[in-house]
């Protein structure tokens, strides 16, 4: 849709205000509920084949990245396991050969924490992949904030691969700095490493997990992972995205800035971006601020709350 908003009718506006009144009466109660207790397991991911297999050749090492974060972990993985002598296939999961999952003997998937949980986009793509038939898989998210909900994140990942029949054997978030332009302000006025995370620190916890991996799969070790209710999983149940949507407007492309390179077109999971039009729909944009983040051009335009919003790239080149 046009960034020009439209005048509401008397009957949509009426809905609308139901539905908000309704998603505000319903968010409320759960504030007045007692703490969720974070040891209550909600789901225990097990392995529900035997392992395929103990040798490893070819290792297959996918990634969903939006700032980059989670594409230079994978990197890194990718990169020790190529010197380790091992037959490499690496890359974002839009690219991936689905048919090469027949010579792969172990499947490792990374992604940012999107509001608190994996992406849909990933989950999408995991659930259009065929039986895995007891491949060895491990997950790997990263986040930016302290707490995140990062563990049942990556948690999610291996649900729905176990849901095809790979066999889970390992699990780890990694630390980077925040992707989510809301808090980039905040962020840079807690964080004093430098460089930033994803850092020399971070990569050394990259290499180390992809050693815990393989000695998973050699010795024929699966894991189990606890999947728990926390504050933050039982906010996903809410849609927090919803919520943020509600507050951002003037969302489109600047014609003037912009030089149609398609950058925000190859990052946009919902495809909601109209180059021709300058447009962007916000009925199907699922916020995930790929497109604002990755333009080097400044030609994204969004405000929240009545503030302009920065993106990830110009943000920190000179942060606050």
């Amino acid at each position: 849709m046009s960034h020009q908003p439209k005048k509401p009718t008397e009957k949509s506006s009426m809905e609308t205000r139901r539905s908000f009144l309704k998603k505000t009466a319903l968010a409320a109660s759960t504030m007045a509920l007692p703490t969720v207790s974070s040891c209550m397991t909600i789901n225990t991911i097990t392995a529900p084949v035997p392992m395929r297999s103990t040798k490893i050749k070819t290792i297959a090492v996918l990634w969903y990245s939006q700032t980059g974060n989670t594409q230079k972990c994978g990197a890194v993985l990718a990169k020790s396991f190529e010197e380790k002598g091992f037959t490499v296939i690496s890359g974002d999961l839009g690219h991936f050969d689905r048919t090469q999952l027949q010579d792969i003997d172990l499947l490792v998937m990374g992604t940012p924490v999107f509001y608190y949980d994996t992406p849909d986009y990933a989950k999408e793509f995991i659930r259009s992949l065929p039986d895995l038939k007891g491949i060895p898989v491990a997950a790997y998210v990263t986040f930016g904030g302290p707490e995140g909900n990062q563990h049942n994140a990556a948690c999610t990942i291996l649900e729905e691969l176990v849901q095809k029949n790979g066999v889970p054997v390992g699990l780890k978030a990694f630390m980077g700095v925040s992707s989510y332009p809301l808090t980039f302000e905040s962020e840079a006025k807690r964080t004093d490493q430098t460089p930033l995370p994803p850092n020399q620190d971070t990569y050394e916890n990259v290499r180390a997990y992809g050693e815990f991996i393989l000695s998973q799969v050699e010795t024929g070790k699966t894991s189990e992972f606890k999947k728990t209710l926390t504050l933050r999983e039982f906010s996903t149940y809410f849609n927090p995205m919803w919520w943020n949507k509600l507050a951002i407007s003037d969302h489109y492309i600047i014609k003037e800035n912009c030089v149609k390179c398609g950058t925000c077109i190859e990052k946009c999971p919902s495809h909601s971006i109209d180059l021709d039009a300058f447009s962007v729909n916000t009925d199907t944009c699922v916020l995930c601020f790929g497109c604002i983040n990755n333009c080097d051009y400044q030609a994204v335009n969004m405000v929240y709350n009545s503030k302009t919003v920065t993106g990830f790239n110009t943000f920190w080149k000179n942060p606050v």
